[in-house]
């Protein structure tokens, strides 16, 4: 019985159509990163730390725009795990923690109900869904949005911002920031 739901289930999820991102989110930004591995959040914050073989990048994920760029691809990391890096520019004194090639992981809800959610459908391409009211991926209610997947490039890490105001999207060659107006 649970395989037929789980095949049902899968069924539908792929007969969704690609969308935009429903209001009140919209794209805010991105940039094409060659051998992007990491990415992660500043504390209490919409600032976003990118770690590729080409060095770190800093971006405002409210604006899109790039702070501050490293080209250094060996920085100074006491972490070996990957699991943290330093920052720079303006979060310079900064260890952020990183989600992506090593592990890791971001927010996946809001605190007012949204959520991204990451599926192999089919494997190994990985397909990105939000959703509204606290939904999960089984909800029929049509609060679910199949937003993209992460061809022809390999999924590093999806989530929110610790403000819940904008969500990433990171994959081995591209960075998507998405955004949104909180009163």
């Amino acid at each position: 019985m649970p395989d037929d739901y789980q095949r049902q289930l899968r069924e539908r999820l792929e007969r969704l159509p690609y969308a935009d991102v429903p209001p009140p989110w919209h794209v805010v930004g991105g940039s094409g990163i060659g051998g992007l591995t990491e990415v992660g959040f500043a504390d209490c914050s919409d600032d976003l730390l990118v770690v590729s073989h080409q060095g770190r990048g800093l971006f405002d994920c409210l604006t899109g725009e790039r702070l501050a760029r490293d080209q250094e691809e060996f920085f100074e990391n006491s972490d070996d795990s990957g699991m943290t890096a330093p920052g720079i520019g303006r979060h310079d004194r900064t260890i952020f923690r990183m989600a992506g090639l090593h592990g890791g992981g971001l927010a996946t809800y809001t605190r007012d109900g949204w959520g991204i959610h990451v599926v192999q459908l089919p494997w190994p391409i990985h397909v990105f869904f939000l959703t509204s009211n606290y939904k999960e991926l089984n909800d029929d209610t049509g609060q679910i949005t199949k937003i993209c997947n992460d061809e022809p490039c390999s999924y590093r890490a999806a989530g929110f911002s610790p403000t819940g105001r904008t969500f990433v999207i990171a994959t081995s060659c591209e960075l998507t920031i998405y955004g949104r107006d909180v009163a």
